[in-house]
């Protein structure tokens, strides 16, 4: 029988679920998405690995045909990676997603500029005014807004995007259907009819902790660029600029309110590593002028509105919540000594010993790609090995 195009992407996604990796690696040894489900389908198996023989096994096209009346039912819009309107830019990224379900519009993100802005849930009020006061003026000189809906200065970003009339796109941890963050519901409606809500997760699908790892690499994959707001030593948005870094785009940061407090540590050191300090939009504006002129406004800047130093007292830092910095280890050569265990001891002794070591290495190596790509990041945010662009990882 003969199905869609549609469909087929469906259920490559229901086969091998929506963030895994190993499906583009499955796909690789088919001439297209139709060719491998009718060779699947028919037990052919040679090309599945264990770990995915269960969920491929229970795909087919019955539950595509009811994912698909769940959506029309709700207003939930699809686009499939082989559709003409797919965004280019996330068919650059590592492991992009096969389908996108969405509720607004995101005809507008390719030839647009777009930036990613993320920072900590637990912002301080200096970080809330500069996010406010920059995100008002790039959404008005015709930038688009990128975020991860999460309460913070992701709300902000979202909010002041909306209050300049611009556009905004919501990208979530979670399906569409799943009421996360609840402080946020209200605001579904409003980003849909001034850009998008957008998740890679079927609609029923609820919140876990690789949601949130694996939203990050679309969430920086949007954007031209991010934009760090505030993050501490182990901010998640770090883990935003990370991927931000491996998919060649550009990192900036708000400088640090207090050089010394660990709730500016994320952005100390990102500046420290190249990224660039934003002092206001112009310093993000700067970077795509040429190549996107027609679509700038020509509305003030934040620099020609900036108000003189007062002699106020700086505001009071709110704590954050999270984990506290861990205490500098002595550096050898024996991974003993850092204290690492399991498989985060597995993929530093890994690329101490093979130099210079691309994620797919690894995740042949050692195992499930996201699992790596979070001690990874660790590793990274300890010092002990850093990034390279091209998903590559030395010590």
């Amino acid at each position: 029988m003969q199905y869609s195009g549609r469909q087929y992407w469906l259920w490559l996604t229901l086969a091998f679920g929506p963030a895994n990796p190993r499906k583009w690696n499955a796909l690789s040894h088919y001439g297209s998405v139709a060719e491998a489900y009718e060779r699947i389908s028919s037990s052919d198996a040679s090309k599945i690995l264990p770990q995915d023989a269960k969920t491929v096994a229970s795909a087919d096209m019955s539950k595509v045909q009811k994912l698909e009346e769940l959506c029309d039912g709700r207003g939930i819009k699809i686009c499939c990676y082989g559709d003409p309107d797919y965004p280019k830019r996330l068919k650059e990224i590592y492991n992009p997603p096969s389908v996108l379900f969405y509720f607004g519009d995101i005809s507008g993100i390719d030839g647009n500029i777009v930036i990613t802005a993320v920072g900590t849930k637990n912002p301080s009020e200096y970080s809330v005014d500069v996010a406010r006061r920059l995100i008002t003026d790039l959404a008005s000189n015709g930038v688009g807004i990128a975020s991860g809906f999460t309460v913070g200065l992701d709300s902000v970003a979202h909010s002041a995007a909306l209050k300049a009339g611009g556009i905004t796109y919501a990208v979530l941890p979670c399906g569409l259907l799943c009421d996360y963050p609840k402080e946020n519901l209200e605001s579904r409606p409003i980003i849909a009819s001034h850009g998008a809500l957008i998740s890679e997760y079927f609609p029923g699908d609820g919140v876990t902790s690789l949601g949130f790892r694996a939203r990050n690499r679309v969430l920086s994959g949007i954007g031209l660029g991010t934009l760090v707001l505030q993050a501490g030593s182990k901010s998640g948005a770090l883990s935003t600029a990370s991927f931000a870094l491996s998919q060649g785009r550009d990192i900036f940061c708000v400088p640090p309110h207090e050089l010394f407090n660990d709730s500016y540590a994320g952005v100390a050191g990102l500046i420290r590593d190249g990224a660039i300090p934003v002092f206001d939009s112009g310093d993000i504006l700067g970077e795509y002028t040429e190549g996107y002129r027609h679509n700038l406004q020509t509305k003030p800047l934040y620099k020609k509105s900036a108000k003189k130093p007062s002699n106020e007292k700086p505001p009071k830092i709110q704590s954050e919540d999270e984990k506290p910095e861990q205490e500098l280890l002595e550096i050898t050569e024996d991974s003993e000594a850092y204290g690492l265990e399991g498989t985060k001891k597995r993929i530093y002794e890994y690329i101490r010993e093979h130099g210079e070591t691309h994620l797919d290495q690894l995740a042949v190596g050692i195992g499930d790609v996201f699992e790596i790509e979070a001690f990874l990041t660790e590793l990274e945010l300890d010092g002990l090995i850093r990034s390279l662009p091209g998903n590559r990882f030395s010590v």
